[in-house]
């Protein structure tokens, strides 16, 4: 997969292509479904399918105070684009400048000169555009007149709820992650790098790795059956997210204790995914009681797992 910083890059592909444009938050399966038809439809005609993304996320420019807490990391996205078989991303600096563009300059410059679609697939609520004022029904007429084709995937549904990233943030800061998962098409996840913490649990006998993660969409404060990814290796894992309240109150931190697992890990880079929680965080009167209630947590954690059906997908 190529990955290109700006439309105007020289390097970019001159064929025709297959496009679909967005955000993409979260990449749930309301975002696959454009991404599989995209991909599916480029190998149809032998033509680079495209995503056509925007950096920073337009509410931060527009309406900052309104702006959402981002699901995924930048390279976690990529690497989720990657894994459906998207041939080119091309990542759009979203700014005031390009915010004023109107929406039928942003078609013939963007969509017809520059990327020369053949296809293109949006959802079906599309706005975009100055003040948001282009729709599909803009995108059906310019189409015929710039020669590309336009599709809409319709909303996805699970059960009866409509799959968003406003719901998917919404349930993983509650802690409801299981219910996340199916929205998600995966579990939610982190990712960051094991760094020092305050070795505590090594002396209570569940030493933990302690995540440095910059992501800013995470699990409401408590206990949670958990992957830890390092590598190529996943280990089953309970993990804490809260501030540790039996020791004081600190600064929120991502703990994770890996079962069956015995190595140093400090530096290294991984993903921690979010099964199901567990219990909330609490403060305990005294450390014993600490470390009884971490042992049921473990025995909880793997009854989770022995239950577990669903994995998603990898990359």
């Amino acid at each position: 997969m190529e990955i290109f910083r700006h439309i105007e890059e020289p390097k970019l592909s001159s064929a025709r292509t297959v496009v679909t444009l967005g955000n993409f938050d979260g990449v749930h399966l309301g975002h696959q479904a454009l991404i599989r038809r995209t991909v599916e439809q480029g190998r149809r005609f032998s033509l680079p399918s495209v995503i056509l993304t925007f950096e920073p996320h337009p509410l931060k420019v527009l309406a900052p105070n309104r702006a959402p807490k981002l699901i995924l990391l930048h390279k976690d996205k990529m690497r989720l684009f990657q894994s459906f078989g998207v041939d080119i991303v091309v990542i759009q600096n979203f700014d005031a400048s390009f915010a004023a563009l109107e929406a039928a300059d942003f078609v013939r410059t963007f969509l017809a000169e520059r990327l020369r679609s053949k296809e293109l697939w949006v959802g079906q609520d599309l706005r975009f555009g100055k003040g948001r004022k282009g729709t599909v029904e803009d995108l059906i007429r310019w189409g015929t007149r710039y020669d590309f084709e336009v599709g809409t995937v319709e909303p996805v549904m699970v059960g009866e709820e409509r799959v968003s990233s406003s719901r998917i943030r919404q349930l993983v800061e509650q802690g409801r992650v299981d219910e996340a998962t199916p929205l998600l098409g995966r579990y939610h996840f982190v990712s960051g790098k094991v760094v020092g913490g305050h070795r505590r649990g090594q002396e209570l006998g569940f030493p933990t790795a302690n995540i440095s993660s910059r992501n800013e969409v995470l699990p409401g404060d408590g206990i949670y059956a958990t992957l830890f990814q390092v590598g190529d290796e996943s280990h089953l894992s309970v993990s804490s997210v809260g501030v540790n309240p039996t020791f004081g109150e600190g600064i929120r931190t991502i703990e994770s204790f890996i079962l069956d697992f015995d190595r140093s890990i400090y530096g290294e880079s991984v993903k921690l995914s979010f099964i199901k929680r567990i219990r909330e965080e609490r403060k305990f009167d005294s450390v014993d009681e600490l470390v009884a209630q971490m042992r049921g947590d473990v025995t909880a954690a793997q009854h989770i797992f022995s239950q577990m059906s669903f994995t998603g997908p990898s990359y």
